[in-house]
């Protein structure tokens, strides 16, 4: 085991561990992939387009058409086409020019599309244009957008909405993922209350590191398995880990317990089960105790200080790494942006600092909140990222630049 490593270190042991155990995937239904990790490559069943079509509503003119808009000819359409109507019935027109609307397919013989706006009809089936089009205007080529055959769509991606748009257009119609991790989650402490069972007693708090993890790792995409309290004894942690390891979880993270005191009985109930230490404690605030565990069956484990905002700062960037590379995503790399004003560091340590990033005259900056204990939740009401600086950096100054993590991986802060 080894103990007060630096922020790189704890970095580098979870990748080396965590690139040992990728999760398990599937092929599942486009629909049910939302918010899954996308393993293998998505390509492309059809191109986008999948045949020229029209961009508006309007005429579409022959070559011959374009020249004798050019001359002012009056011109005869030879049909109309609308969304819907089959590429035989379009190419089966004889003529140079045809009503079409937006989305219709345009004949073999159509070079150019003119917007209804530009025609004056002399009768439902006469026209001249008055504003002779360019070669290809407002005609959609076929696959212009995305071409069969083609990866639209790389392993590592978090499948979003957005994607499934895409995928669905082009006849994708299932995907190969890694299955949502299997997660197991446990607060310690006799002094905890379940935020559902009223008002605490003297001594007493509410459980919020739970439902944070809870939250957290929901929003990674994970399937919350096992979701336990246990009191301050080392039995019940033994039961815990015994619990977590029958229900075949991929990673399990508890909070509290960690640190030296005389109740801080995860690391002996860990050693009870048979667990490797990889590491404990990192040389870093909030959070210095952070554990990380093998457990006998092979899941990862995080043993996170209790103190609320170290489980933050441990779950976004330690938990969230090792499950990014368990499903083989890139690494998150940071936003290099000025400060604002000044930060006092200490010396040999890594820091992670409740931060807003805010926006002026078109420049992004950032400036540290007030109340970076590691017990002051009020900021991470007010925050939209961190400021992480590593243990080989000093104090920094206004204009400085730093680096600046969104408050999630995929998400960017609301000022861009």
């Amino acid at each position: 085991m080894r103990q007060l490593i630096s922020m790189e270190e704890a970095f580098e042991a979870i990748e080396e561990c965590a690139s040992q155990r990728p999760i398990k995937t599937s092929t599942v239904p486009l629909p049910d992939a939302v918010g899954q990790v996308l393993a293998e490559p998505a390509v492309a069943q059809l191109s986008i387009p999948s045949f020229n079509n029209s961009a508006r509503d309007g005429v579409v003119l022959s070559s011959t058409g374009i020249d004798a808009a050019k001359r002012g000819d009056t011109i005869t359409l030879a049909g109309e086409l609308r969304a819907g109507d089959s590429t035989e019935m379009a190419h089966g027109l004889v003529g140079m020019a045809a009503r079409i609307m937006t989305g219709a397919p345009v004949p073999d013989w159509g070079v150019a599309v003119v917007m209804i706006e530009d025609i004056e009809f002399s009768d439902e089936t006469t026209f001249k244009v008055k504003a002779t089009p360019d070669t290809c205007a407002w005609i959609r080529p076929e696959g212009s957008d995305i071409e069969a055959g083609s990866v639209i769509l790389r392993p590592g991606r978090r499948i979003v909405p957005e994607h499934v748009q895409a995928l669905a257009s082009s006849g994708v119609v299932e995907v190969t993922v890694h299955m949502r991790p299997r997660v197991g989650i446990c607060s310690t402490g006799e002094e905890l209350v379940d935020i559902t069972s009223g008002r605490p007693g003297s001594g007493q708090i509410y459980d919020s590191n739970r439902p944070f993890m809870n939250a957290m790792m929901q929003s990674f995409g994970c399937e919350v398995a096992v979701n336990e309290r246990v009191g301050d004894t080392l039995d019940e942690m033994v039961s815990f880990l015994e619990h977590a390891m029958e229900a075949s979880l991929d990673l399990v993270i508890s909070s509290g317990a960690v640190s030296m005191g005389s109740y801080d009985f995860v690391k002996p109930a860990l050693d009870a089960v048979g667990a490797q230490i990889v590491f404990h404690k990192v040389k870093q605030k909030p959070g210095k105790p952070l554990l990380f565990a093998i457990l006998p069956n092979g899941a990862l484990y995080f043993g996170l200080p209790g103190n609320p905002v170290s489980t933050v700062v441990n779950c976004r960037f330690y938990v969230h790494f090792a499950l990014s590379v368990m499903q083989q995503q890139k690494q998150e790399v940071s936003m290099k942006l000025p400060l604002e004003t000044c930060i006092d560091k200490p010396e040999g340590i890594a820091i992670f600092l409740k931060a807003c990033c805010v926006r002026a005259d078109d420049k992004a900056s950032v400036y540290a909140l007030d109340g970076q204990e590691s017990f002051q939740t009020r900021p991470l009401l007010e925050m939209n990222g961190w400021v992480v600086m590593s243990e080989h950096e000093g104090s920094a100054q206004a204009r400085d630049m730093v680096n600046f993590y969104p408050l999630h991986q995929d998400g960017l802060p609301d000022i861009f």
